[in-house]
């Protein structure tokens, strides 16, 4: 498909059509800070932010997610009447029960009934970035079943009905570093449609089916000229060349392994407050616990996000806590993104969005912690005297 033409005053015209079969998830700001919100005719975009405050995971991965409700109820001995789909369980009272009412009474027995909760309805992400994009792209191998492992079914229903409308980057941030992770302002990965900001509008280019599939249904979008594809060019070549590359890939892994019990961990984490904000930030961070809300005869059992920095995050039933001290968290965090993730899933768990820097609040750089402890182990100080 060719690279199409969208101007920028019809870009509501643009977003209402995608609206009439799917929810439209945008950057829009609200009280001063912008977030991806659902969108509506009349809510501005905002795509002169760079980064909005969280990534647009939480619309795949929702932040609080009830998928199984239950409710306990009781039928007649041997489970007449039971609803289709109930679970019937032996009472440890039961015997008592039937004890006091005589042998000929029967007793009701115990049931509970599940069900489960998976709602994906069609939607589209626009105006997220490139490296939010890839942050997807991270998650869908954990939840997706790479190599065999976890195949998680809501998660990949909201994948499966997500549409990616990325819009390239322009002026990258100083806290930017995707290139140094092999990522790019304008990278595709991840992405069904990529805008690019030119004159007077995006030029807009499809690269996957659904994002082409997309493009063909919306009117009026017109061939971009050789002077409006050849300066989207420009933008991406210019926002490139913007981004520094503050530390190298190569050998990071092993000497994130040799300096596990390094003692600079301890010194690097001492700012840290285990607030968990750049775990929140995160477009590829999906750590998550699990939990059980029972009122009276019913409840419901969701999952919410959790972070690596919480204290009882490791803690077990027995009380031991592997993990016990900060530092050792501290070095959890950056270890799983470069560390225990690669050797996994033979990829980053990072897109170099630089949320975690501009949020800290106290102002941990994890391209400052990367330069000092994924360089290699100093060599012990040889002996005076000789």
């Amino acid at each position: 498909m060719a690279v199409k033409f969208l101007q920028t005053d019809s870009l509501p015209a643009f977003l209402a059509h995608l609206a009439k079969d799917a929810l439209v998830v945008a950057p829009i700001k609200t009280d001063g800070v912008v977030q991806f919100q659902a969108w509506a005719e009349g809510a501005e975009v905002d795509l002169d932010v760079l980064l909005a405050k969280q990534s647009p995971k939480e619309w795949i991965f929702p932040q609080t997610e009830t998928y199984l409700e239950f409710s306990y109820g009781k039928v007649a001995a041997g489970g007449a009447g039971a609803a289709e789909g109930t679970e019937v369980k032996g009472d440890a009272g039961a015997e008592d029960e039937a004890a006091k009412s005589g042998p000929d009474t029967p007793v009701p027995d115990p049931t509970v009934t599940i069900e489960t909760l998976n709602e994906a309805p069609a939607q589209v992400i626009f105006g997220l970035r490139p490296c939010d994009a890839r942050g997807l792209v991270q998650m869908d191998n954990v939840f997706g079943g790479y190599g065999g492992f976890y195949y998680d079914p809501l998660y990949n229903a909201r994948r499966e009905a997500t549409t990616v409308l990325a819009v390239a980057c322009a002026v990258p941030r100083s806290t930017c570093f995707c290139t140094a992770l092999g990522g790019s302002p304008a990278g595709t990965e991840g992405v069904d449609v990529l805008f690019t900001s030119v004159d007077g509008g995006f030029a807009v280019e499809a690269l996957t089916d659904k994002g082409k599939a997309l493009l063909s249904v919306v009117p009026g979008m017109a061939d971009a000229s050789d002077a409006q594809t050849k300066a989207a060019d420009k933008v991406k070549a210019e926002a490139e060349s913007a981004v520094d590359k503050p530390f190298a890939l190569e050998g990071l892994r092993d000497h994130l392994h040799d300096n596990i019990a390094d003692e600079r961990w301890h010194s690097l984490s001492m700012r840290c407050i285990s607030c968990g904000t750049c775990t929140y930030v995160c477009p590829s961070c999906y750590c998550f616990s699990i939990n059980d809300e029972i009122t009276e005869s019913s409840g419901e059992r969701y999952r919410v996000w959790d972070n690596c920095f919480n204290p009882m995050y490791t803690e077990e039933t027995s009380g031991h806590n592997p993990r016990a001290q900060k530092s050792n968290r501290f070095r959890n965090r950056f270890s799983h993104k470069f560390w225990y993730y690669p050797d996994k899933y033979d990829s980053l768990l990072c897109s170099g969005c630089g949320r975690c820097i501009s949020n800290c609040p106290t102002r941990i750089d994890i391209r400052e912690v990367l330069t000092v402890m994924g360089a290699p182990a100093p060599k012990a100080a040889e002996g005076k005297g000789t």
